[in-house]
């Protein structure tokens, strides 16, 4: 049969009149340029090692401009949207038997004036002086996951290496389309910022997370804590099978810190769902300035969070409710003049996604977080005081996506109000108690693209 087809070839390429060197010939020595052509495009290109595992790369880039006002000074920088902060990915899998399978994650972000370390830079008054980083932030590679997994059909799947513990995210659930600015972590935009007298310009001493953990400066981060759900860490995790589009996950790790979580997608008639509710017991946050700041994740307070949220979005019109809320107890040091109260948070988002044009959907929504029991109690020989603090976000914004190039514009605007917050100044002879009124204006204009 081989014998048989190379015949019939022959004879077509006779009849044709083409001949080896004729079919070679373009006018130079071709082969040899395309040879090194194809070694070119193999040295630049991402390949499997093996033809056993897959390799996919995904990432995303999300740059933008920070228009700020802290009622004293108004600036403008260039920023990575810690929202949905730039990073690249590498994942795969393979699949061992009908039953089994198993793969890899590594994930870096690659951080470039990080708008949730970013501030005004030094400031001074009213004897203090907090020496600041503008715009510059916090930039450079770190590594957000390294870790393997083995997947059971039945059974679900066990990870690990460095992940999201499985509170991780739980407080976004969200079906708006406008995750690339706006979520319940609304400490994304300005967790670094100083916190600033509006009437007076005079920087904040506000004895909060950073004074219990030693730190001599307060930052809005300190008051603003972020939507309480988790953080990554070196951990052991388990996800089961999706059961009625409910899935269960656990995790432990780190010092013994461990979380569990359940989340839930699914559809009722015309309303699309996305909810989730978790516990963690531990020191892993989310507020990575925080954990930064106070020398890492051991140095942190162990603490114990109830977290949750809720998207609904009716499909027919575009219309969508989303809400978060938590509660965090911190484990304070036995003996420690400073013990830190329990926070709780509340957050809303509201509003229409529709596709109105060609290039993809439009969203449009209003927010609003409030944050409360945010301080400490401290005690000597001079006073025994209890400062309860109270903190609030509102702000609305559109998102545009731009489907052809997997895109989304956005143009966001944000208040941070807190009334009557009590600053410590530690005198020879006494604590002088002092109120201020905070309040800071932002606006985010940026585009977010996937890849």
């Amino acid at each position: 049969m081989k014998l048989k087809y190379l015949t019939a070839v022959a004879i077509a390429a006779s009849s044709f009149g083409i001949s080896h060197a004729q079919a070679a010939d373009f006018g130079g020595n071709c082969c040899a340029d395309l040879e090194e052509r194809i070694a070119e495009l193999e040295a630049t290109t991402a390949r499997k090692g093996n033809r056993k595992v897959s390799l996919t790369i995904y990432g995303r880039v999300n740059q933008a401009i920070l228009f700020w006002d802290d009622s004293t000074e108004t600036n403008a920088y260039v920023v990575n949207n810690k929202t949905a902060t730039t990073l690249v990915g590498f994942e795969g899998s393979a699949t061992i038997n009908p039953t089994f399978s198993a793969g890899y994650r590594l994930e870096i972000e690659f951080a470039t004036a990080n708008s949730d370390f970013a501030d005004q830079g030094t400031i001074t008054g009213g004897g203090l002086t907090f020496i600041g980083v503008g715009d510059e932030g916090r930039s450079g590679p770190f590594i957000r996951h390294s870790n393997w997994w083995i997947e059971h059909k039945k059974l679900g799947r066990f990870t690990m290496g460095l992940q999201s513990n499985s509170t991780d995210n739980i407080a976004e659930m969200d079906l708006s389309g406008t995750s690339a600015v706006s979520l319940s972590s609304v400490e994304t935009w300005n967790e670094g910022f100083f916190l600033r007298d509006e009437n007076t310009g005079n920087p904040v001493f506000f004895p909060g997370l950073l004074a219990a953990g030693g730190r001599g400066f307060s930052i809005m981060g300190d008051l603003w804590r972020g939507n309480f759900d988790g953080g990554r860490g070196n951990l052991i995790r388990y996800d089961s099978p999706v059961l009625a589009g409910f899935v269960l996950s656990a995790d432990w790790g780190e010092d013994d810190d461990w979380a569990v979580a359940l989340r839930y997608a699914g559809e009722f008639g015309q309303f699309k769902v996305r909810a989730g509710v978790g516990y963690h017991d531990g020191k892993i946050l989310d507020t990575d300035n925080i954990t930064f700041l106070l020398g890492g994740e051991n140095a942190v307070f162990d603490h114990e969070e109830v977290v949750g949220s809720i998207s609904v979005l009716h499909q027919p019109t575009g219309l969508f409710v989303t809400a978060a809320a938590g509660s965090r107890d911190w484990e304070n040091i036995e003996g420690s003049a400073f013990q830190l109260l329990g926070d709780k948070y509340f957050y809303l988002k509201g509003g229409i996604v529709k596709r109105w044009t060609s290039l993809g959907d439009t969203a449009i929504y209003g927010e609003y977080y409030k944050i409360s029991d945010v301080g400490l109690k401290f005690g000597n020989a001079a006073v025994d005081a209890r400062l309860n603090e109270e903190a609030e976000t509102y702000g609305f914004g559109i998102v545009q996506h731009v489907d052809a190039a997997a895109m989304e514009f956005y143009l966001a605007y944000r208040h941070y109000k807190a009334d009557d917050i009590t600053d410590f100044n530690v005198m020879p002879a006494a604590v002088v108690l002092q109120d201020h009124d905070l309040s800071y204006d932002m606006i985010m204009s940026g585009a977010k693209i996937n890849f």
